[in-house]
């Protein structure tokens, strides 16, 4: 019929372009990739966090309680005894604090964990030191505070925070300026180590003029 119009068929789509969708298949993309590792980097904060939480509660407590049982015998029988008085007392503690710090630091700067876990593990434990130091420095500097509610008459007690403040007003500041020196000192020792440590591995005629 010249009249009627020529019907059209839809080819098949090729074998390339059929999709055949497989029942609980999970289609993968570098967006859902990127989306699960960041939920687990999330849930990873998250764990550190509280665990970091839970460990400056344990310490803070620790601290009280052994505040509460040697605070007076550290500051009323230990200090007063020292080469120098309470003041020699605190600046013993500003002395040793930046290397008590350090030796925290530079072990655990030295640890691999993914790497070398057992390694690692040697350095860790080789940070303990460091870490009693540092407590028991934080110690004394917490048997020290001055409240800021006195709790009664027992605060101006011998050993105890007011006692210790009133008979020697300016014991901070001594504790902090041979912090400081300490800190100038073991900077200035380890810039020269590691002047020299250059100095040594590299080899002649090829230092800079």
């Amino acid at each position: 019929m010249g009249g009627s119009t020529r019907k059209t068929r839809r080819r098949a789509a090729g074998p390339a372009l059929r999709y055949t969708h497989v029942p609980g298949a999970r289609a993968s993309s570098p967006s859902g990739r990127r989306s699960e590792k960041g939920e687990e980097g999330e849930r990873g904060n998250w764990r550190f966090g509280a665990a970091m939480f839970l460990v400056v509660l344990v310490v803070t407590v620790l601290f009280g309680l052994a505040e509460l049982a040697w605070g007076a015998t550290l500051w009323g029988d230990v200090a007063p005894a020292w080469p120098g008085g309470v003041y020699g007392f605190a600046i013993t503690i500003g002395l040793l604090a930046p290397p008590a710090v350090a030796a925290i630091i530079v072990p655990l700067k030295r640890a691999g964990w993914k790497a070398k876990p057992v390694r690692s593990l040697g350095w860790t434990a080789a940070a303990l030191p460091g870490v009693t130091l540092t407590c028991l420095l934080l110690l004394l500097c917490f048997g020290a505070t001055r409240p800021k509610r006195r709790r009664g008459p027992e605060c101006f007690d011998i050993g105890q925070p007011c006692w210790v403040h009133e008979q020697y007003p300016y014991l901070w500041a001594p504790g902090i300026a041979a912090a400081l020196l300490s800190t100038a000192l073991g900077g200035w020792l380890t810039h020269l180590y590691l002047e020299r440590r250059k100095a040594r591995l590299t080899p002649p005629g090829t230092a800079a003029p």
